[in-house]
This record gives structure tokens, C-alpha cells and sequence, in this order.
């Protein structure tokens, strides 16, 4: 049996004459033709029949005499055919949100494939975007060479001024701010010490909790990191390598690990987070799910149409049919009819106030001067 394509040989099925096709699995095939030619016949009578009436056979006795009987199509050789679905020639439904996929059901089918094995990508850089699980990341440091020296890291996350706010307040309002985000940094200190973190990190340097003298040469308009740990990588310290991953994920939703500076050799970084972000741009992007692609949950229709496929807008060549008219000599065609009269007042007065030419044909208008009219 062919398991490549629908293979049919010698089909007279209705005013098919002892034909002979194949059609590849795995694509998507359209039956065209003249009127009369034999394209239902073809797909409808010759291939859906015997695939449906091999599906019913298939069936139990019971089941099958809740099903309609199908005749074997008339030709010689039928191969590589599954059981088939077909949609009738017309709709039977005026509901606007049936369609083909929800009528069979495989749009059920469809959204948890696209949810559980569906791979995003950032619209910005193309990168995929995933989330680095705990035992993802154990693996990864892992599988770096036996010995190698890590600082586990996770970021210290400070929400300070950007230079456009600072730009908007006064010199009092930036000193309160200051202010305000010292005691808030000292607050934060106090309470990572309290909890057993001893030690920040920055650009390849600790400062001790224990000597605050020190804590002064930290820039803290720049990254800072706590040590989590450090760790040598063998694989008989995984679980003290989960923990320091796990407690990192806690405290920031990521983890740094980075290497010793060695002679010769700069400083390594890894990067991991379990949140649903793209690594390089930064870019948060929803979990898949399969709600997210369903057109009927607001959570994933398109938030233009509201997942009914239609919008409405209108159609600047019948609106405008005549684009070297001027817009004194009724340019704009609804508004030359008796019932708008008046809105066609209103136009001609907004053009006089906005400096807009009445006398110039529409196709000679600036852009920006057609935009503004419209």
C-alpha cells in the first residue's frame, strides 16, 4: 500500500471514465474544473466514499447501523486512503462563527496542537522565546566541563528614575524622589540580609554586608546582582545546584551564573529565566494556550474583527469614484446627494477654516490634506 499519496486507478464513478490519479498526503489539494467535469464525482463519490465506507467497516455491528451504508466506488484500485471527513456545498448554519473546523470538530484538535508543541519567536529579533525550567538549566550547567567554578547570581531589581521623568520634575521633586528610593534600597538590603544573603556582585567585584563601608563603592544606577552560591559543576551536586536555581527564580525570576575570570580569559555569562521572554530583547510574550487561539474567547480573537473574519471600513473608490473632481464640485460623492446637503455645508466650512483648497482636484491633494478631510 502506498503511504505517500491516495493512489486511484480506473475510477468510473458517475461520468469519471476509467481514470487514473494520485494525490500526496500532507497537502493541501483543490479539485477545479468546468461544470459537468466530474470534480465531485472525484472527490466527493469516489475518494470520501471509500473512505468512509472503509471507516464504517471498521466499526462494530452495533455501531455501524447508526451510520449510513456507502457502495464501494466503481474503480479498479483504491490505496493509501484514511478515513475521510466531508463538508457539504453549502451552509447549513447562519451562525458567523461556524466554520469548516469548528463543523468537524478538528479546531478542537488544532488549538491544543498549536498550544502544547507550538514554538514562539520574537517579532522583533526572531529569536525563540522559552521559558528555561529548573531541571533545563541543571542540565545546561551540567553539561559544562567537571571543575569549572560558577557564581550563581540573581539580579537586584531597582526601579530608579529614567532620565525622561527626571527631565519633567523639579530639582526638589528629584531630590524627594532620591530620597524616597534610598529608603526603599535600604529596606530591600535590610530585609535580603535578614534572609541570609550576605554578599552583592557587581562587574566582577563582592561587597560584604558585613563592611557597609564598602557597600559606598556600588553603583546602583548599574546592574547589581546577589550571590545565591558558588558552586563547583559535578554532577554529584545537583541538588545544591537546584536549590541555588530555584531560590534565584524566587527571589527574580532568573538567574545568572557566571564564571571566575580566569588568566587570559574573560569573565563568562549565562542567562536564564522562567519567565516567557525573549532573552535578547527583553520582550515578554503570552504563554501558549490553547484559549489563545481560539476566535470565540476574547483572550485570543483579533482584536480588530473580535474573531468574526469581517471588518467594516469603507471604500475611498466609491466614496471618491471621480478623483479629478474638486472638492466644490462634489469630489466626495455621498455628500452630493440632497439628504447630505448640509453635511456637504459643513465640509465646505472646515476646508475654508482648516486652508484646505476647494478647487483643486482631489487626485492633486496632499496626502495629509486628504487624510484630514476624510
Amino acid at each position: 500500500m502506498s503511504t505517500e499519496s491516495i493512489l486511484v486507478r480506473g475510477a468510473r464513478v458517475h461520468n469519471l471514465r476509467n481514470i487514473d490519479f494520485e494525490i500526496p498526503h500532507n497537502r493541501l489539494t483543490v479539485v477545479t474544473g468546468v461544470s459537468g467535469s466530474g470534480k465531485s464525482s472525484l472527490a466527493f463519490d469516489t475518494i470520501y466514499a471509500e473512505g468512509q465506507r472503509r471507516y464504517v467497516e471498521s466499526l462494530s455491528a452495533y455501531a455501524r447501523q447508526f451510520l449510513e451504508r456507502i457502495e464501494k466506488p466503481d474503480a479498479d484500485l483504491i490505496e493509501g486512503i484514511a478515513p475521510a471527513v466531508a463538508i457539504k456545498q453549502k451552509n447549513t448554519t447562519r451562525n458567523p462563527r461556524s466554520t469548516v473546523a469548528t463543523a468537524t470538530e478538528i479546531y478542537d484538535y488544532l488549538r491544543l496542537l498549536f498550544a502544547r508543541i507550538g514554538r514562539t519567536f520574537c517579532i522583533n529579533c526572531g529569536n525563540e522565546v522559552k521559558r528555561d525550567t529548573v531541571d533545563e538549566v541543571a542540565n545546561a550547567i551540567l553539561a559544562r566541563d567537571e571543575g569549572t567554578r560558577l557564581n550563581v547570581l540573581f539580579p537586584l531589581h531597582l526601579h530608579a528614575m529614567s532620565a525622561p521623568q527626571k527631565k519633567r520634575l523639579s530639582k526638589k521633586a528629584i531630590a524627594r524622589e532620591q530620597e524616597l528610593h534610598a529608603d526603599l534600597l535600604k529596606s530591600r538590603l535590610f530585609d535580603l540580609r535578614k534572609r541570609g544573603f550576605n554578599r552583592l556582585y557587581q562587574n566582577g567585584q563582592l561587597f560584604e554586608f558585613s563592611t557597609p563601608e564598602s557597600l559606598l563603592d556600588i553603583d546602583f544606577s548599574q546592574p547589581v546582582f546577589l550571590l545565591a552560591d558558588r558552586i563547583v559543576v559535578s554532577a554529584d551536586d545537583r541538588s545544591r545546584l537546584v536549590d541555588s536555581i530555584e531560590t534565584s527564580y524566587g527571589e527574580a525570576g532568573e538567574v545568572v551564573f557566571e564564571t571566575a575570570a580566569c588568566q587570559g580569559q574573560a569573565r563568562e555569562e549565562l542567562r536564564f529565566a522562567n519567565r516567557f521572554e525573549c532573552r535578547r530583547c527583553g520582550i515578554r510574550y503570552e504563554q501558549p494556550e490553547p484559549r489563545l487561539f481560539s476566535f470565540n474567547n476574547p483572550y485570543g480573537a483579533c482584536p480588530h474583527c473580535q474573531g468574526f473574519g469581517n471588518t467594516i471600513d469603507f471604500d475611498l473608490d466609491l466614496v471618491i469614484p471621480d478623483k479629478s473632481k474638486t472638492l466644490a464640485a462634489g469630489a466626495i460623492e455621498p455628500w452630493t446627494k440632497p439628504k447630505y446637503r448640509s453635511v456637504f455645508t459643513e465640509l465646505k466650512r472646515f476646508a475654508r477654516h482648516a486652508n484646505l483648497p476647494l478647487d483643486v482636484p482631489w487626485a492633486e491633494l496632499h496626502p495629509e490634506q486628504q487624510r484630514r478631510l476624510l
